[in-house]
């Protein structure tokens, strides 16, 4: 062997046995107290689990919101207002029909006698007490047909009723002044009215001179 090569022999093996100190010095190397945040490497499986759960930690971090970045926040939600109540507008008003005047019949006396007035028959008179016509021209000596004329005294009996319907027309109702009407006539045109009952009703004289398309109520 030639003796260049010595020098270069015992180089190489003094070599060999530094990398065999390093590797039995870093295999007993005391292990990493727990309060270390990251283990010295112990050996290369060692280095690569440090690396992964370094990777693992970094990005952990980075995932997580950094204390200056603001979380989302939900817009505050607005309570619904109640619209004000609308003012309600009054039902108008509606003209209603008023009520017939109601009138209170009076009980009145039957007369003794009585004279046909302008327009009268002793017919009319007989309805208008509910006596028998023919009897009370009987009591007053006169015929059972003819003409009466005005001023005629009959007399009334004090019994007795109308033999049929005493109503001419259908009361109570208004009626329309004719011309030549008088309460007395018109009164013998319903049959069982008194005329001092119309008067009455209308705040009338019994004599009252009525007036063409004057509006009466009969009661």
């Amino acid at each position: 062997m030639s003796k260049k090569f010595i020098p270069l022999i015992g180089l190489a093996l003094l070599m060999i046995l530094s990398l065999s100190a390093c590797v039995r010095s870093a295999s007993k190397a005391p292990q990493a107290s727990p309060t270390s945040e990251f283990p010295l490497p112990g050996s290369t499986e060692d280095v690569f689990g440090q690396l992964s759960a370094f990777a693992t930690q970094t990005a952990i971090a980075m995932s997580a919101p950094s204390a200056t970045q603001e979380l989302p926040t939900e817009p505050p939600t607005e309570e619904p207002t109640q619209a004000p109540p609308q003012p309600t507008e009054a039902p108008p008003q509606v003209n209603e029909p008023q009520p017939t005047p109601q009138f209170i019949l009076k009980q009145r006396p039957i007369p003794k006698t009585y004279t046909l007035r302008k327009g009268e028959h002793p017919y009319c008179i007989a309805r208008r007490f509910n006596v028998n016509p023919i009897t009370m021209l009987q009591l007053s000596g006169l015929a059972t047909s003819g003409t009466y004329p005005t001023g005629t005294v009959l007399t009334i009996p004090q019994s007795g009723s109308f033999p049929g319907d005493r109503s001419l027309k259908n009361h109570p109702t208004t009626y329309t002044v004719q011309s030549g009407d008088t309460l007395f006539t018109i009164a013998c045109q319903f049959g069982d009215v008194w005329p001092e009952d119309i008067a009455e009703a209308n705040g009338l004289k019994l004599n009252a001179n009525l007036k063409v398309g004057q509006e009466l109520y009969i009661p």
